[in-house]
């Protein structure tokens, strides 16, 4: 069997072989290069186009996020879900959840955005955010305001570094609001990858903030827990 989170920008595989978690990652529009070979009968499907793809069973990011969490941390209280066009928070000790995806805010789309302004590549950004020797104050993060921030930042005299982590602040402001009180916080999605974001939220939350080793994969595991 194999766990197939296809989200809005990632599809990702995860399977055990031997004892050990194995996994792939592509785009979601190379899905198809995932699964290769495989009967749609050893497919357990999760993420936005789950129920576009071949599968045994189905089930939601939401409940995904849960078993595959509870893998590598049995007592988490609060899971946080960072996709690419929307965030999730699920407080696992009630089954609330609240899902922001209004706009562009608190997503890895408003991260591509301040990437894409500054002509650098994603991945980037959590390097850009370490060298910031200030954090300016910027409040909007979303769209046109972001972008009128950033520049009156820029003009006002701070670099790239620091207006860069100045928008990992604003974003973890944002996605802060959202998270109830808890004792501990689990992270999770890809762009968790953002060591910029952590450090950010961790600052803001004040609380332990925890990662699985490969945050991507985590609802496509929690697929294949689910059903094994």
């Amino acid at each position: 069997m194999i766990g197939l989170d296809v989200g809005s920008t990632a599809a990702k595989m995860v399977w055990i072989e031997n004892g050990d978690i194995k996994f792939r990652i592509t785009s979601t529009h190379k899905w198809k290069e995932l699964v290769e070979g495989i009967d749609g009968d050893n497919i357990v499907s999760t993420g936005y186009f789950r129920n576009s793809v071949p599968h045994r069973a189905s089930l939601t990011e939401l409940t995904a996020a849960i078993y595959g969490v509870r893998h590598y941390f049995p007592n988490a209280e609060v899971i946080v879900d960072i996709g690419g066009q929307d965030t999730k928070v699920i407080d696992v000790r009630n089954n609330n959840f609240l899902i922001n995806d209004k706009c562009s805010a608190g997503t890895g789309a408003f991260l591509e955005f301040v990437a894409n302004y500054f002509r650098i590549e994603l991945h980037e950004l959590g390097t850009m955010h370490a060298k910031a020797d200030r954090i300016p104050d910027i409040n909007n993060t979303c769209g046109v305001f972001a972008l009128s921030e950033m520049i009156s930042q820029l003009v006002g005299g701070y670099t790239k570094e620091e207006v860069i982590a100045g928008m990992h602040y604003a974003f973890a402001r944002k996605i802060s609001y959202m998270i109830p009180e808890a004792r501990s916080i689990v992270l999770i999605g890809g762009t968790v990858k953002n060591e910029g974001l952590v450090a950010a939220l961790r600052d803001v939350l004040k609380k332990e903030v925890l990662i699985p080793d490969e945050p991507q994969i985590i609802n496509a595991l929690g697929a294949l827990k689910y059903f094994s």
